[in-house]
Order: structure tokens, then sequence, then C-alpha cells
């Protein structure tokens, strides 16, 4: 297992008025090694993660939501299965809410049929849903929390700055597979993520309106491939 000494936290405060740190880091004894970015505007989710990981040292990385909670175990525990399984690209591992209600954190490949499934409100999983969820290789883990290795974001490339917000992590993921490395959901490993499906606020919102136009990115390069 590795070491809470080997731990550096990187927030990025992607335009929020004023700085409010979301991360607890006391009762882990880091928050001597939490290091927060400022923006004066927000970014989008694939540059305010490119900060962070661009600023980031260590030789396995993890992308955290804001609205996560996690524990030494978790956090740790994902790092060590990355810089063991050499084969691995990126990982994820189970997503639940505050209750204990497992999410959907693996994900088969979002066709323009999930999406609109999803945008109107229809509950339940699919059968590939399903699928992507028992697996151990689903298309991608949702980016509330990816860990990889430094030398797999060489190979790979930044996150896609051109998204603004969504589906930058099932690219990311995609761009991983399509070097030969397993995208791998760990459900052993939890957190809990306060979903907050900002999108579904107003589907004529200026950030639905972003997704979308992330979406339309997304399909001209991953649809016909």
């Amino acid at each position: 297992m590795r070491e809470r000494d080997d731990v550096e936290i990187r927030m990025v405060d992607n335009g929020r008025t004023p700085v409010e740190p979301a991360i607890r880091a006391e009762g882990f004894g880091w928050i001597d090694r939490l290091h927060i970015i400022a923006n004066g505007e927000n970014r989008g989710v694939a540059a305010g993660r490119n900060q962070g990981l661009r600023a980031a040292e260590g030789e396995v990385m993890m992308i955290l939501d804001n609205d996560t909670i996690v524990t030494p175990e978790a956090v740790l525990g994902l790092a060590q299965y990355v810089a063991e399984h050499q084969q691995c690209g990126v990982a994820g591992p189970t997503l639940v809410s505050a209750d204990g209600v497992v999410q959907d954190s693996a994900k088969p490949f979002p066709s323009p049929w999930l999406k609109l499934r999803h945008t109107v409100g229809v509950k339940g999983l699919t059968g590939r849903e399903r699928e992507a969820m028992e697996s151990g290789h689903p298309t991608y883990v949702i980016g509330a929390c990816q860990a990889f290795r430094r030398d797999t974001l060489k190979r790979v490339g930044w996150l896609d700055e051109g998204i603004f917000y969504g589906p930058e992590d099932a690219d990311f993921c995609l761009r991983v597979g399509r070097l030969g490395l397993t995208v791998d959901y760990r459900p052993e490993f939890r957190i809990i993520h306060h979903w907050r499906r900002a999108t579904r606020r107003s589907p004529f919102s200026s950030l639905a309106l972003k997704h979308a136009k992330g979406l339309l990115r997304f399909y001209l390069r991953h649809l016909f491939r």
C-alpha cells in the first residue's frame, strides 16, 4: 500500500467567487499538501483538470470532482493498483451516493441513443450499461474519479479542452484504449459522489449548449471509427 506521505493535492478553483476550497484534507493529515490554483473564470472541466495535471509531480495521477468524498484507503489503493498494473491505462472506482446507492460508474460507449435516454430522464440501465458495470473493462469510467500513470498521460495526451463539459472523460478513455491499454473498473474501491447533473437543470442553459457542442465534437471523432 502506498503511504500518505506520497500524496499531493492540486485543487483547481475554476472561477468560483470567492475561492472556497472544496477539499477537506485535515482529517487525512494532507492539508499541508493542498495547493490551490485559482482561475478568474470558468475555463471548462477539461482545461481546469489539465491545469492540475500539469502542476502535479507524481508518477500516478488521480482526477477527482469537487463533489466527491474519499478515504485514504480508496485513494491509495487505487493508486497502488494503477502503479502495479502496467497494462492498465486508466482505472476508476465504484461511485456511491451518500446513502450508499451504487451509481453507474462504468459505462459503455455513450451512443446518441443512450444520451437521448438520459436527457429525457428515462430511468433504469440498458443491457449494455449493465454489462459495462459488470465488466472489468468498460468503454470508460466516469471522470468524477479517474486514476492513471504519468507515462500513460504522456502517450495519450491532455484532456481535450475543446470539450468544455462532458464527454471529456469518455474521450480520454477511448484514446487510452486505442493505445492498446485497458480501462479498468475496480469496484473494491468505493468513493462517495454527490452526483450533480448540471446539464439537467435547464436544457437550454449556456452549460447545456456547451455540453451539446462537446458531444458533437466527440461524435465526429469517435462515432464512425
